[in-house]
């Protein structure tokens, strides 16, 4: 169970914020490439160490399932707050979830036209058996990327409420041992 106020981050959140990092790694000038590979390298070596952690059986069952430790999240966030300062354009809350709607949309769409095909297509037509699967495809093709942008913007979400909750707790704790 994840702590009052604080959502559960696992690994299905680290991959996904991985593979937005590699989907965009042509817009990063060279040293932000480099200091993001540094923290992303620190982030999968994190991640390893709690899965070596990790009772064999679930971690070779569930490996994603896992919760991240509070060293791992910590990476995790000093990783995702790097991103969205260097580039919120792409990596922000918002564009994330723009482009999460945008999947979702095309995913929806094509099963949609994959259902209206199947009823409307007749069958007499000489094209009408590839239509009803290439539609469907094209939803499963785009179910992908829909489910990672999801992911992404919810690690992205949970990292910045920790930052703040963790940021408004480290002012009150400072304040009050300098007020003594």
């Amino acid at each position: 169970m994840a702590p009052a106020g604080e959502g559960v981050v696992n690994g299905f959140h680290v991959h996904a914020i991985g593979w937005v990092l590699t989907a965009n790694a042509f817009t990063l000038t060279p040293a932000e490439a480099h200091e993001l590979t540094e923290l992303w390298t620190d982030l999968v070596r994190l991640r390893a160490d709690d899965l070596r952690q990790a009772y064999p059986l679930l971690r070779f069952l569930f490996p994603r399932s896992l919760p991240l430790s509070p060293a791992t999240r910590a990476a995790l966030v000093t990783l995702v707050e790097r991103m969205t300062a260097q580039h919120p354009e792409r990596f922000g809350n918002e564009a994330l979830r723009r482009r999460r709607n945008h999947w979702a949309r095309q995913a929806v769409l094509g099963f949609l036209l994959s259902g209206l095909a199947g009823i409307l297509v007749p069958t007499s037509w000489p094209q009408a058996a590839p239509v009803v699967p290439t539609f469907f495809l094209m939803g499963c093709g785009c179910l992908l990327p829909a489910l990672t942008l999801w992911r992404a913007a919810s690690a992205v979400h949970e990292c910045h409420t920790q930052g703040r909750v963790a940021g408004h707790l480290l002012r009150r704790l400072s304040h009050r041992f300098r007020a003594r």
